[in-house]
């Protein structure tokens, strides 16, 4: 089991995981902070055994119980927009910690929410907003992070790889939740404070920045070529046509194809 008493004693975070719900099994982590009364800002839920994790676009996310980080943040801030933005703010902060621990992969962001090492799929976010009548009550960022486990059933086998998959040794979750939390934190209080240098940051890490891809919009491939520009302030997809004008797209329409 995860140890709690250990990861408090490691824990150096301003307020975020100050608080943590350790769950042995549950569906989704996400949906149990949504039900969370008056839940204290920076929340975290953590659960062993995730039996019915979820990703974008309902797709289920897997994972051996007791090997990997399945967990949820809630953060409350005052307004809702640029979720986009946060969801690849916190991937970003998965980035930089996971590339710290490896000296031989490659590493990048998948439009809108996943992260990506060696061609495989090592984490993916999913954010939902919660309201209370017209005001936003939290946010919640549910991350999947593969990080001991060996072996992936069936199709997964191809698409999905672990920390311990690239680096042959066992990693501590203790020590690895701490991390994250740590850069997620610092991450999220540049999304409050609008910073442009965290814009910045990102979009060169996103899969096909610079380079003319395909977009799937509403589920349908578009014929011609764009040029993936990243994110604009509103954490908008923004993309130069064969016109040379720019089109923008919300995080909801789109999906980044590259070849």
């Amino acid at each position: 089991m995860f140890d709690n008493k250990l990861f408090q004693q490691q824990l150096t975070t301003s307020w975020v995981g100050h608080e943590l719900i350790l769950l042995k099994e549950i569906d989704s982590t996400n949906n149990y902070a949504k039900q969370i009364e008056k839940a204290i800002p920076g929340t975290v839920v953590l659960a062993e055994d995730q039996t019915a994790g979820k990703g974008q676009h309902k797709k289920a996310w897997t994972s051996e119980p007791g090997k990997n980080l399945t967990f949820s943040i809630v953060f409350t801030p005052t307004q809702a927009d640029r979720i986009s933005l946060l969801t690849l703010a916190c991937a970003s902060a998965i980035e930089d910690v996971v590339c710290k621990y490896f000296d031989n992969c490659s590493i990048d962001l998948k439009w809108p929410n996943d992260v990506i090492c060696n061609g495989k799929k090592i984490s993916g976010l999913l954010t939902e907003v919660i309201h209370n009548g017209n005001k936003v009550d939290r946010v919640i960022v549910g991350i999947g992070l593969n990080v001991n486990q060996e072996k992936f059933e069936g199709e997964l086998n191809d698409i999905a790889t672990a920390m311990k998959a690239i680096s042959g040794k066992e990693e501590s979750r203790e020590q690895l939740l701490c991390d994250l939390l740590v850069r997620i934190e610092y991450n999220y209080q540049r999304w409050v404070n609008n910073s442009i240098e965290l814009i910045k940051e990102i979009n060169p890490k996103l899969q096909g920045y610079g380079d003319w891809i395909t977009l799937e919009v509403d589920g349908k491939s578009l014929s011609d070529k764009n040029k993936f520009l990243g994110m604009n302030e509103l954490g908008s997809l923004q993309v130069l046509n064969k016109e040379l004008g720019v089109d923008t797209f919300s995080y909801e329409q789109i999906r980044v194809l590259v070849d």
